[in-house]
């Protein structure tokens, strides 16, 4: 951490107030500086940024804040337009997500439906209290609040399970089964009663491997992937207005409110949120703001959350030249640059031939010569 440690770092506006992206762009542009003169001693060394998620929102930016030092990049499921002013409609992401278990079991998505204003009038009882925490295996007993809790936990389930719905197993927010979706919904047939399938299949989610004794609803299963930093920055710059709509998803209706979020965030951290910033700084949607862009290659899955906010939303040119803009048809959250498996679909195989044609194409237009890869 800049300032010795996580507490430290986040204890005033003074400190954490370095936190923005302008400031990780302005890092990593003097990281490749100092890396081209003192370890490569090659200034004119060709660069490509990579990225995935956030990281790939910075790998697209780098590009287009710094075109000197970056010659191209690889954004892999960057919602680069899924910030304030630049979606009219904001429940993408769950319409992804419901269709993804859809197609996984056709009626996975209604059962998940169903079990939300169930989970409510189980809460209002103490009997319903103690059958929830026998269900899901709570590590502390439920009340209320304890009920709301596990149903704010069960949306995000269902959110990371179709991020990281991958075709093998995988650990990257919890040990997980190849294809976590399907499994999930399997799971699901073991009852009849909606809340006790429900319970059945996140346990798939919260303890595949058997070794979890109980679902502590306080934790991330994924550990702390710096959440205090995101928090900040989500609330500062960083804002994904995302929305459910209960007629056209298998969530509860809850509209994203703007103005009380903000509210929130700058109480929470004493300082002033920027909602329209990334806009302004980088462009969204709206007539030109990509077309002085080029040499980025977006790659988004089409079994991704986040495609919602990604580019392969439009099938048109958006900017000046180069802009490779894919949507992976067997894809999840940036599963093309994940390491080789044998079990990658071939649509992910193509998306990453395509990246290595990119880039070999950029390296000649630096270096005069293609570079083997």
């Amino acid at each position: 951490m800049p300032f010795g440690s996580l507490n430290e770092s986040f204890s005033d506006w003074t400190k954490s107030r370095y936190l923005t992206v302008e400031q990780a762009m302005a890092d990593f542009a003097d990281n490749i500086i100092w890396l081209k003169q003192n370890y490569l001693n090659k200034t004119d060394a060709p660069v490509i940024t990579f990225g995935g998620s956030y990281g790939g929102m910075l790998a697209a930016w780098m590009r287009a804040k710094y075109p000197s030092l970056v010659q191209g990049a690889i954004a892999a499921s960057a919602p680069v337009w899924m910030f304030p002013g630049m979606m009219e409609d904001s429940t993408g992401p769950y319409r992804i997500i419901t269709d993804v278990f859809r197609e996984a079991s056709p009626d996975c998505p209604e059962k998940v439906s169903k079990s939300w204003d169930l989970l409510i009038e189980m809460g209002k009882t103490k009997a319903g209290q103690k059958q929830l925490e026998n269900l899901f295996h709570t590590c502390k007993p439920l009340d209320r609040e304890g009920v709301a809790a596990l149903s704010t936990w069960l949306n995000g389930m269902y959110f990371d399970m179709a991020m990281v719905n991958y075709p093998y197993p995988t650990s990257f927010l919890a040990e997980l089964p190849a294809w976590p979706v399907k499994e999930f919904c399997r799971r699901t047939n073991s009852s009849e009663d909606t809340v006790t399938a429900i319970a059945t299949g996140a346990q798939m989610y919260s303890n595949y491997t058997g070794k979890t004794k109980c679902l502590d609803l306080d934790a991330d299963p994924a550990g702390d992937l710096g959440m205090t930093g995101w928090d900040f920055q989500a609330c500062m710059e960083m804002i994904l207005p995302i929305s459910s709509d209960k007629s056209v998803d298998m969530f509860p209706t809850e509209s994203f409110d703007l103005k009380s979020f903000v509210a929130y965030c700058e109480t929470r951290w004493s300082s002033s949120a920027r909602p329209f910033w990334l806009k302004s700084f980088f462009g969204g949607m709206d007539g030109f703001d990509f077309s002085g862009y080029s040499n980025i290659f977006f790659s988004n899955g089409r079994l991704d959350p986040w495609a919602a906010g990604g580019t392969a939303i439009i099938e048109e040119e958006f900017c000046l030249s180069d802009c490779p803009n894919i949507l992976i048809a067997d894809g999840a959250h940036h599963l093309d640059l994940r390491s080789s498996n044998p079990a990658a679909p071939n649509s992910v195989l193509d998306a990453r031939k395509q990246e290595v044609e990119a880039i070999k194409r950029w390296t000649a237009r630096t270096t005069g010569t293609k570079t083997e890869l």
